[in-house]
């Protein structure tokens, strides 16, 4: 190849490179917040959810770009925490701060909201040395507390001392709407809402500001009632999130 054809090579991968970065799709619009958001969507992010690694990563990017903060959740055991570690490096050392839900009202700039569903405390008890070693800050949105050995509630509370958050995912895990239709919006609140904010602050917690969905299902009227309990609410994406314009409409 002559010299001629050689940099005409050169320059044609060069931008082609430069084009690949810029089409790099993130997560989309809905899965980041901002101050003042009080209903935030999340993308899963675990083996158990489509998505490719890239796209986390291009979502970084977004968030620190824009100033916003990348909502994201999983389970264990299906999410592998060590997939994330270059992850956290890379947010930590170019700006993304992780943020808990508890310090969500008062952030402003970007971040990432990185948050655990469900009641797998024994395998979050095994997480903490590489959380801490990485940086990081997770939200446990629990459920079924009521049914945790007092073990699993001292392995649930010890993380907190080292700067996790614990909120509140229902009683008993059960699904919002299906629960409205057959038993009534009062009941839900009454059974699955409001019991798993005060066994949590009961137990010496501090009291959950923030509900997350069970299966990510709600609607309006679920919202509506919820919201004087909670600062802020989390769903899902795809049809199961209501659009974040009215996280204004509700403040």
């Amino acid at each position: 190849m002559n010299k001629l054809a050689l940099s005409v090579a050169v320059a044609f991968m060069a931008v082609g490179c430069k084009h690949t970065k810029h089409k790099r799709a993130d997560f989309g619009p809905h899965f980041y917040s901002k101050l003042g958001d009080r209903i935030v969507c999340s993308k899963g992010v675990d083996a158990v959810h489509e998505w490719k690694h890239e796209t986390l990563a291009a979502s970084l990017e977004y968030a620190r770009e824009h100033g916003v903060v990348l909502q994201t959740f999983g389970h264990a055991p299906t999410i592998n925490l060590s997939e994330y570690f270059p992850d956290f490096d890379w947010a930590y050392a170019h700006g993304v701060p992780m943020v808990t839900w508890r310090e969500l009202p008062g952030h402003i700039g970007p971040g990432w909201a990185f948050t655990i569903d469900d009641d797998e405390v024994d395998t979050w008890y095994t997480w903490r040395e590489s959380l801490r070693a990485h940086h990081v800050h997770v939200t446990f949105f629990v459920s079924s507390f009521a049914r945790m050995t007092p073990d699993q509630r001292r392995k649930l509370h010890e993380p907190v001392a080292d700067g996790h958050d614990v909120e509140a995912h229902s009683a008993t895990h059960a699904d919002s709407r299906a629960y409205v239709k057959e038993r009534g919006l009062a009941s839900y609140i009454h059974d699955e809402v409001l019991p798993s904010q005060a066994l949590l602050a009961g137990d010496g917690f501090p009291t959950p500001i923030a509900f997350a969905y069970p299966y990510g299902d709600h609607d309006p009227a679920i919202d509506d009632a919820l919201l004087p309990h909670f600062l802020m609410i989390r769903t899902t994406g795809g049809k199961r999130c209501v659009p974040a314009v009215r996280s204004a409409a509700s403040r």
